[in-house]
């Protein structure tokens, strides 16, 4: 049995896969629009917000072009915060709608603080958009977005958010911490399959969106607004009928869980994980403990030796990523799956298999120190 704990796709819980298997039905019929109508307050639940969310077929980077054709005004100045490949990648699609960047870098391995964000706002008073991203799996850090946002007035400039890998994972509440667009998908925090991007916007980036020319159909968001607030709500076009049942199964059981609960159970397992790791003498990429992602780990390994613990890991049945960019000697491993002390023990003891295999020095003990940080975080529950 293989395991798979990329940081996407990640493992779909098998009443979301039984959902997704069901029979085919009229996008433009009123079953359809009560999958619709039920999917949109769910989403509205995990978010803590108000308004309709979008959801068009595609991925995150789907998600991202969205926002910016939307939101982003060809000419305009925008400061773009990157800490990784994917924040990268939010600068070159805004970039090629013709904005002017304001490149802010972190280190990789770091994140941004309060004060970066405070004299970049005051060195470009006319932008007119910050881009960020609150959970960069390139290096596996998140950054501590409210406390960032915080630093923004009202009458600051749109707020958008890469919230890729983190919506559904991790807390991500656009109204409480005033995000004015936050791009996301189906296939990772929200467990289900890949095949739809997610787009949530604030009342004042619904007012830009109305006054900015945007020259795609596909990606025109006042127009699927439009359609969701029929009487009977409906897509533009055809949308993909199995992911939107396999979503709403992956909502229903987050929800059940609850979300709070669940975050804090996805922190856990990291945390617990992490502990493992240093144990055996494995380095954290991620240097600083606040800028750690509590939905990855990403592990710093010898370049000769990165490729064969990926390869030592799948010939035991555990699926990792390897670094992206400039992080080709970092093994990253997701922690979204709902497994629990069973998984860090099966994820703990395939590392320290592979890595011996590898010719690494690593230690033992690692998970008594992996079980003291899972209980005392925890709810005596395994």
């Amino acid at each position: 049995m293989q395991h798979l704990y990329t940081p996407g796709p990640v493992d779909v819980p098998l009443s979301s896969r039984l959902a997704g298997a069901g029979p085919m039905i009229s996008h433009r019929g009123e079953e359809w629009s009560q999958l619709l109508e039920e999917i949109g307050n769910r989403l509205g639940s995990l978010l803590e917000a108000e308004g309709p969310v979008i959801l068009l077929p595609g991925s995150g980077t789907g998600a991202l072009e969205a926002l910016t054709a939307n939101l982003v005004t060809p000419g305009s100045e925008v400061i773009s915060f990157s800490c990784g490949t994917f924040g990268d990648r939010f600068r070159e699609i805004v970039s090629r709608r013709g904005a002017r960047i304001v490149a802010v870098d972190a280190p990789r391995g770091g994140g941004f603080t309060r004060e970066e964000i405070r004299d970049a706002l005051k060195s470009h008073p006319r932008a007119e958009a910050i881009l960020l991203t609150h959970n960069e799996t390139s290096t596996g850090v998140a950054n501590p977005l409210e406390e960032l946002l915080s630093e923004i007035p009202a009458e600051g400039p749109l707020v958008l958010v890469d919230a890729v890998s983190s919506l559904g994972a991790m807390p991500c509440y656009p109204m409480e911490w005033s995000i004015d667009g936050l791009a996301s998908c189906s296939q990772k925090g929200l467990l289900a399959p890949p095949g739809l991007s997610v787009v949530y916007l604030s009342e004042r980036a619904w007012e830009k969106a109305g006054r900015t020319i945007c020259t795609s159909y596909f990606f025109d968001l006042p127009l699927h607004r439009k359609l969701l607030q029929k009487r009977r709500p409906q897509n533009p076009f055809t949308p993909p009928v199995s992911t939107f049942y396999s979503l709403a199964a992956s909502l229903r059981y987050l929800e059940d869980y609850g979300y709070r609960s669940w975050f804090a159970r996805t922190r856990r397992s990291a945390r617990s994980f992490e502990a493992a790791c240093e144990q055996m003498g494995l380095k954290l990429f991620i240097r600083e403990e606040g800028f750690r992602s509590p939905v990855m780990t990403a592990l710093e390994i010898p370049s000769e030796k990165g490729g064969h613990m990926k390869q030592a890991l799948e010939e035991i049945g555990i699926t990792v990523a390897q670094g992206q960019g400039n992080n080709s000697a970092t093994l990253r491993i997701a922690h979204y799956n709902p497994g629990g002390w069973p998984e860090i023990c099966l994820l703990a003891g395939g590392v320290f298999g592979a890595a011996k295999r590898c010719g690494l020095d690593v230690k033992d003990g690692f998970l008594e120190k992996a079980w003291d940080i899972w209980n005392s975080e925890g709810d005596g529950t395994c």
